[in-house]
Parts: structure tokens; sequence; C-alpha cells
């Protein structure tokens, strides 16, 4: 978890994959993408594009669009090439998310997003289709994640003024998350969630 706002990425390749990597940074990052041609998706995506050839451009011709990156993605199909902008841009000083050829040092999860959370999940890139499916799960199973979180925000505001001891907080905060009860309540809002497990709990 980190927070990129203007901050530079820069996407080798301009496929599928790089405008669904483009898309993940798209919201926060600048994100700066290099290709011959790209896919149709980025015409829908808040990226910069860059035609350009790098597996026909010299070193010295590829680092100063590199030079000043946070992290650089490569998701290119041949390997050797998405290795050789690999260590270009560690040469640059910066991270390297590798689509193919050598492991970089920084994973992309796949995210599970709300209003008020968001969770990652990683299998080291051991099984993409895992954290997928499991992010899947989550998102159909999950529940109302973004009222709980206002459910137990909205709690440890009352609960600080009317319990002084911070176990029993604790306890009661618990207690509401492990309540089936409480996850059905909020439909009916959060505030009137809050009155009931007040209620039940206190």
């Amino acid at each position: 978890m980190m927070d990129l706002r203007g901050a530079k990425v820069v996407i080798a390749g301009g496929g599928a994959v790089g405008a669904r990597k483009a898309r993940f940074f798209a919201h926060e990052a600048q994100v700066v993408v290099l290709s011959r041609s790209f896919h149709p998706d980025f015409a829908e995506i808040p990226a910069e594009t860059v035609a350009c050839d790098l597996a026909s451009m010299h070193d010295d011709e590829i680092i100063p669009l590199l030079s000043g990156s946070f992290l650089v993605i490569t998701a290119l199909e041949p390997a050797d090439l998405n290795q050789r902008i690999g260590l270009l841009a560690r040469r640059c000083g910066a991270h390297v998310n590798d689509a193919g050829g050598e492991t970089g040092d920084v994973y992309l999860p796949s995210v599970v997003r709300g209003d008020t959370y968001c969770i990652g999940i990683s299998t080291h890139g051991r099984s993409p289709a895992m954290a997928r499916h499991i992010r899947l799960c989550m998102e159909e199973h999950g529940g109302d994640i973004d009222g709980m979180v206002r459910l137990q925000e909205a709690l440890r505001k009352d609960l600080k003024e009317q319990v002084p001891d911070q176990r029993a907080r604790s306890r009661i905060l618990h207690a509401v998350l492990d309540d089936p009860a409480m996850w059905d309540a909020l439909v009916r809002g959060t505030e009137q969630a809050k009155k009931e497990a007040l209620r039940k709990y206190l």
C-alpha cells in the first residue's frame, strides 16, 4: 500500500496486459505507456501514450523515457526485452514489475476496492488466477464491507465516550463483526445499525 499521487509509472507495452496495468494505476499516478501500438482500451484510460519501438532503440534512447519513474512495468511479449527494460529501469532508480523475463521487485496484487477500504491479494506471482479467484469470492460473499466499516467507525466514537476500558471496547467491536444480525442490520443504515449494536452490547 503506497500513496502514488504524483508519482510517475511507466508501462512498456501497449497490449491488453499493459492496458490492465495502466488502469490499475491511472486513478492516482502519472501513467506513461511506451509501445508501437495501443490496445483500444487505452481510449478510456487517462494515461499518456508514447509511440516508440523499444526493441529497435538504443539504451541511451530508452533511459530518458524511464528517467524520473517510481515504477516501471514491463508488459512486452519478448522476455528478453522485458528483462532489458527492467535493467535500465533499475539503473534509473525505479522499482520494476516484470510481466515476463526476470522477476521484478514489485508484485501487483488483485485488488478489492470499496469507498472505505482497499484489500490487496497476492500469490507473489505464483498464480495470478488464484489471486483473482479470491478477489471474486470476496466480492460475491464478503457482505457489505463498506457498511460495516462505517458502523465500526461510528461505534468506536460512541464507545470511547461510554466505555472507559479499551479492552471492553475492543470486545464489543469484535462481537459486532462476528454477529450476522449486525451485518443484516446494515441495510437499515449506519445510524440504525449503531443503535441496535449499542442496545445489544452495552
